[in-house]
């Protein structure tokens, strides 16, 4: 699936299970009989814990352990609280989870749940193997001009946003009479405007909001997708650094005149304004998101009017959930 959801990767006939009135020499049984790591442990198909070999022959092991558990439950020594996720999780969300808990539990397999009961278990060591996989293919899908992640990735990271329920916005990127910027300059010297953009968007998170997610869609248009608290001030500072330092890539009568002489679509003459860059922000925050189409769609209506507006600048989409 698309998602990449953390059941894709769960299989069903991995797992083993006891109920848990279940004795503790019966597990021990289990685990000598066959080759596995862990055991979950359910009450009605509803899981009341975890028993993973080691911690339990550990226990074992210690002093007075054989004689105080083998003939208890295995409730007296299972894992209570080990780490359960939807079948509907991200593989990245777990592995966020997974890599967060306590040392001591950091190798313990995970439980995944489908409609609140038991579905399967996955290791950490095939958890790992899939994050591999998966950013490996995030950088394959980077733009490899700037580096950041391409289409794939970004229409991944709405998806997860949208399914997660988040509140996020989204700036939508676009720099203004770029097209006469390339024929004017060459395409060579249109990359150098493009990496210094993408370096302007890395800066400003780092600055602003370090956990905002910046992409590239391709051409001169990108996405940020960052928290509703820091978009406006996201945008301003983007063009306060794109303003103040584009004209280092325009020769000085261009930078005198404060435009382009170039031609048009129809072969005209026309003088055409200094490149500038135009930011639309829409986010879930005052009007609810349902799908992937509908940010692009709302996106492109506002990219719309921002550029309407003369020289570098910004708008947010405020409206709420009303027809428009």
């Amino acid at each position: 699936m698309f998602l990449h959801i953390i059941g894709d990767i769960a299989r069903e006939n991995n797992s083993v299970t006891v109920c848990s009135s279940t004795q503790t020499k019966e597990v021990v049984s289990i685990f000598n009989e066959r080759n596995i790591q862990s055991i979950v442990v359910l009450d009605n198909q509803t899981v009341v814990g975890l028993v993973m070999r080691d911690h339990l022959f550990y226990r074992l092991g210690s002093q007075f352990g054989y004689n105080l558990y083998m003939k208890k439950r295995i409730t007296k020594v299972m894992d209570t609280d080990p780490l359960i996720v939807d079948y509907n999780d991200s593989v990245f969300r777990v592995s966020n989870l997974a890599m967060n808990r306590p040392q001591e539990k950091i190798y313990d397999s995970i439980i995944v749940c489908k409609d609140n009961y038991f579905h399967s278990i996955i290791s950490i060591k095939n958890l790992l193997l899939e994050v591999s996989k998966l950013k490996i293919k995030e950088a394959r899908n980077a733009n490899p001009l700037t580096g950041l992640p391409g289409n794939y990735m970004i229409e991944l990271k709405l998806r997860e946003k949208i399914k997660e329920k988040e509140i996020f916005s989204l700036l939508y990127i676009d720099l203004d009479n770029f097209k006469a910027y390339n024929d004017n300059y060459g395409y060579q010297k249109g990359d150098q405007i493009l990496k210094f953009t993408a370096s302007i968007l890395r800066k400003t998170a780092k600055e602003i909001a370090p956990d905002s997610f910046i992409g590239h869609i391709g051409g001169d248009d990108f996405v940020v997708i960052t928290n509703v608290e820091s978009d406006r001030k996201f945008a301003e500072r983007v063009i306060e650094k794109f303003d103040k330092n584009v004209k280092q890539f325009f020769n000085k009568s261009d930078i005198e005149k404060g435009y382009i002489t170039c031609l048009d679509r129809q072969k005209r003459i026309v003088n055409t304004p200094l490149t500038s860059i135009s930011i639309a922000i829409i986010s879930n925050e005052f009007r609810k998101i349902e799908n992937y189409l509908e940010v692009s769609d709302r996106a492109a209506e506002i990219k719309k009017l921002v550029k309407e507006k003369i020289g570098s600048n910004f708008l947010k989409d405020r409206r709420e959930n009303i027809n428009v």
